[in-house]
């Protein structure tokens, strides 16, 4: 047959009806015929790449963090959770697995604080200060005890003021002690934050990563009255941190935590956002090539080898 002018003029249109026809007819080869297609399922989706972003490392500083926004959480494992009056034990009968002495006198305290601890106290008679541990471990038994005496003894208001109720105590946890002179001067008093011994616990603590954990003036904050002896195992980095930052408290240094926290999840949130419109942009860039692709396919399916060349070029 004789291809005139106005014949190929006309052909786009024919070209238009066929592929009209043939798209109901046959939709599913169309689809599975565009490389582009191909190219679609090998990209990564919004939530892939955001699960990938979000994800830290092992070693990562994610993770790091992860270990230290432990305030107030309720496992009572943790070396940060904040246990006081508001943020009692969960469960309130809790006792740690595992409990190793760390004196001759049957004190006891979780294996990686009674560590730190026999370190400061080794750390104390380097700098010539004997100290001793007066009291570690205690159960919720011995607490209920021990908190009736003082209610018995002084009231309830003021028991409140110089000891924890059961299930509210950090002794409780194993990760507290008792701290005090060797000699016995002070012992459980204010006094011992006047004595050599008690200068250097408060300067060193924080070495071998303990806090003390009720400082003087900050009954409000704390719940209880000044306690130079009671140290609080935290961690040496947190205990570091708390001191360089002139935080008195672990109440304060809990929120800080936790506001530190909400930035970071903020953050995260901002990152997963972008990524998932930035995926969203491509995808809907490579649907609209895949539709341009398939469109050019159809308009000239039916044409001449020489018409379909001179059209695409």
């Amino acid at each position: 047959m004789m291809t005139t002018p106005d014949t190929l003029r006309r052909l786009p249109a024919v070209a238009t009806s066929i592929a009209l026809a043939a798209a109901f007819l046959l939709p599913a080869a169309t689809a599975q015929a565009s490389p582009v297609g191909d190219l679609q399922s090998t990209q990564a989706t919004p939530s892939s790449a955001a699960t990938a972003e979000a994800t830290p490392g092992k070693n990562s500083k994610s993770s790091t963090s992860d270990h230290q926004y432990a305030a107030y959480s309720t496992d009572p494992a943790s070396p940060l959770v904040l246990v006081n009056k508001d943020h009692p034990l969960q469960p309130r009968d809790y006792a740690p697995k595992d409990l190793v002495s760390v004196s001759g006198n049957g004190t006891e305290m979780v294996p990686r604080a009674a560590k730190a601890m026999k370190k400061l106290i080794a750390g104390g008679a380097r700098d010539g200060q004997r100290l001793t541990v007066i009291s570690a471990y205690r159960s919720y038994d011995h607490q209920l005890a021990l908190f009736q005496r003082y209610t018995r003894k002084y009231g309830k208001d003021y028991a409140a003021r110089i000891s924890a109720k059961p299930g509210t105590s950090e002794h409780q946890l194993g990760l507290s002690a008792d701290v005090g002179a060797a000699s016995g001067q002070c012992a459980l008093k204010a006094c011992l934050a006047d004595l050599p011994s008690g200068k250097w616990i408060a300067a060193h603590a924080a070495d071998y990563g303990f806090i003390v954990r009720y400082p003087q003036d900050e009954h409000e904050t704390t719940g209880y009255n000044f306690e130079p002896w009671h140290l609080r195992y935290v961690g040496t980095k947190a205990a570091q941190r708390m001191d360089q930052q002139d935080m008195a408290t672990f109440e304060e240094y809990s929120d800080h935590l936790v506001a530190d926290r909400k930035k970071q999840k903020s953050k995260t949130a901002k990152k997963e956002a972008a990524a998932e419109r930035q995926a969203a942009r491509e995808k809907a860039a490579r649907d609209a090539e895949w539709e341009r692709q398939e469109r050019r396919a159809e308009e000239t399916r039916w044409w001449p080898d020489w018409a379909r060349s001179a059209f695409t070029e």
